[in-house]
Order: C-alpha cells, then sequence, then structure tokens
C-alpha cells in the first residue's frame, strides 16, 4: 500500500482536512479525555494462537476446528465482483486530529463521504481492487434517521446479490463508540510499521436468544476466524478480538456476511483509514489462496 515506505505518508485529502480541524480547533474548549489503549483478550476472552474471540452466546465452539476450514466461497474469481462493502452506519465519523482530548464543539457524526465510513470503505476497495480483486462499494447513507437503517441497507444489498449473484462476501464497514461516564472516550489503537492504525473488531453473529433464520452462522463464523488470522499473522495487534453474539445485522445474506468496525469515533480518520488499507491488503492475500 502507499504506507509501507514513509512513516509520515498521510493521503493527501486526509492532510487537507487536518489542516482544516487543526484551525477549527483552535476555536475549541476541552470536554474530556481520549484514552487510548491496545485492546486484547481478558479472562473471559477464549483464545487460540493469535486468534482471540469474545463469546457471547451460549455456543461452545472450537476456534481450532473451524479455522481448520476453508470459508465457504462456492467460485472467488477476478473477472467478476464477488465482494460488496457497504455501511447500515455511513454517517459514523472520527476525530480529525490525534490531540488526547475531544471537544463536543465538534461533531464527527456526518453525511459528508470524505470523512465518514465511506471513506473508510473507500480504502478497502481501493487496496481490494489494487490486488485484482472487483469491489461493489455501495456508498450510499442509510443512517440519516437511526431507526430502520438495517432494513434499509438490507434492501441494497439484496438487490446487489441479485444483480451480481457472484457476490460471496458481503462486509459492512462502521466503526464503535467507548465512552466512560467520567466523560473519557476509549481509542483502541495499535501501531503497525511504526504507524498508528485504529483497532478493528469483527463481528460475527449467531442463531439463539430470538435469533432466528440464520442457519449458516457458523460458516460466518468460519470466514472471521480465518480473517482475523491473516490480519493477525501480517498486523500482530490489529484486531480486538472476534465479537461473536446472538445477532442477525443483515449477516445471513451471504455465508461470509460481516459486519467491521473500524476504531471508535474517538480514533482519527487517518488511523482508520490505514486500518482498513491493511484489512484489504490481508483479506487479498486469503482470497488469492482461493484462486
Amino acid at each position: 500500500g502507499g504506507y509501507a515506505n514513509a512513516v509520515s505518508n498521510t493521503p493527501t485529502d486526509i492532510e487537507t482536512l487536518k489542516k482544516q480541524a487543526q484551525a477549527q480547533y483552535k476555536n475549541y474548549k476541552k470536554s474530556g479525555d481520549i484514552q487510548e489503549q491496545q485492546m486484547g483478550a481478558t479472562s473471559k476472552t477464549l483464545v487460540y494462537g493469535s486468534i482471540e474471540v469474545d463469546n457471547k452466546t451460549s455456543e461452545t465452539i472450537s476456534v481450532k476446528n473451524l479455522l481448520a476450514k476453508t470459508p465457504s466461497y462456492k467460485t472467488i474469481t477476478k473477472d467478476k465482483p464477488c465482494i460488496l462493502i457497504y455501511h447500515t452506519h455511513s454517517t459514523e465519523g472520527y476525530e480529525m486530529l490525534d490531540l488526547g482530548w475531544y471537544s463536543n464543539q465538534y461533531v464527527s457524526r456526518t453525511t459528508d463521504k470524505s470523512k465518514n465510513m465511506i471513506r473508510v470503505g473507500d480504502e478497502l476497495t481501493k487496496t481490494l481492487e489494487a490486488a485484482g480483486y472487483k469491489v461493489i462499494h455501495d456508498r450510499n447513507i442509510y443512517d440519516t434517521s437511526y431507526n430502520g437503517a438495517y432494513s434499509r441497507s438490507r434492501v441494497s444489498v439484496e438487490n446487489y446479490l441479485e444483480k451480481y449473484p457472484e457476490i460471496q462476501i458481503t462486509l459492512d464497514v462502521h466503526r464503535d463508540a467507548i465512552h466512560y461516564e467520567s466523560g473519557t472516550k476509549l481509542k483502541p489503537t495499535a501501531t503497525v510499521n511504526s504507524k498508528k492504525a485504529a483497532q478493528v473488531m469483527i463481528i460475527s453473529g449467531c442463531e439463539g436468544d430470538g435469533v432466528e433464520n440464520f442457519s449458516a452462522w457458523k460458516e460466518n463464523l468460519v470466514f472471521a476466524l480465518n480473517l482475523q488470522s491473516q490480519v493477525e499473522e501480517k498486523n500482530a495487534g490489529l484486531m480486538r478480538p472476534v465479537f461473536f453474539c446472538n445477532r442477525k445485522y443483515n449477516m445471513d445474506v451471504t455465508p461470509c456476511s460481516l459486519l467491521l468496525e473500524f476504531g471508535t469515533d474517538a480514533n482519527t480518520l487517518e488511523e482508520a483509514v490505514y486500518s482498513a488499507e491493511l484489512v484489504g491488503e490481508a483479506l487479498a492475500e486469503m482470497l488469492d489462496k482461493e484462486i
């Protein structure tokens, strides 16, 4: 990617946004601290080698056995689009500057596609396309109102799947938010090649606890664990534990559908975009094994 050689190699568009933010922040007051932390296993986390899983379900899973399986790709090809990237919560955004504090005068949630989740999806798309894959990146906004965003994005996803039946992989790209009662915001960060990257969390769903019609959840989990392993092998510490939970979140549309959380609202856009590049490279390498 564009970052490997020079640590200071910030994408030009983000450099411009940072300069604008520096001018804005001169008039802003501090509202609270940002705590930077590399998140990993806790006492309850399932650990197998470099893989960590936060299992919130009643299912007993063997990471070793699931990792030994090949994800349920039917045919991965570079001729037709096999990957769909979309954003149910498109307007989620980031800090622009790495200051160690935030101001409530700055609102990160935005419909500006150069600053929100769509910019992160752009980077993921660009990286996969550079590796020769054809990607459909849905740059629509679904969360101008929060309620019903998943239903709205699902309609689009189903339309894409109908139009491009070769799509095997769907990635719903989000960011997280972790706020403490003290007013401190948590910023999950890893350092990769001397450069800060937003830590990434894969969410993989499960049937149970009221979640129905999701029989292929185990296939998704196989895909999640294989991707987690591939990213960690190249970029140790970039991934937070896989969040395995009784949710569906449109992950029932293909057997390789995941939700990815790139950092939190306390990370910078630059850190999230860098992570998207790293994850894109790892996913491309993983898919290359199938071709």
